[in-house]
């Protein structure tokens, strides 16, 4: 019986270890997904100026995808400038779902009490 168990154990634990993995690696890939498309706009901009502005840095060093969600705003006033504000609106707008699936600052719902139902 205790090899039973133990089989059960390992089985369930390589595909939990197998699912952050997973969850570890398509985060990661979102994250690239949204920095790439924030240094496309911002290279769209910049003409082939070989002094990049501060933002492209943030941005490009950004280590978690809640940073670079912040950072939309200083990409946007940078692209209102080069752009206009409508189409630098519309531009930082189209990057919206790539944020989406994060859960930014978002707490899951707490439980409610029995006595409250």
């Amino acid at each position: 019986m205790g090899w039973k168990i133990s089989r059960f154990t390992s089985s369930l634990i390589s595909l939990l270890r197998d699912t952050r993995e997973e969850d570890a690696a398509a985060a990661d890939n979102r994250l690239e997904n949204a920095r790439d498309a924030m240094l496309d706009l911002l290279s769209e901009v910049m003409d082939g100026q070989v002094v990049r502005p501060a933002v492209w840095g943030k941005v490009l060093y950004a280590r978690d995808i809640e940073s670079l969600w912040y950072h939309r705003s200083d990409v946007m006033a940078i692209l209102s400038v080069h752009l206009g504000e409508t189409t630098a609106r519309a531009r930082v707008t189209a990057l919206t779902p790539l944020f989406k699936e994060m859960q930014l600052g978002r707490k899951p719902p707490a439980a409610k009490r029995p006595d409250e139902v």
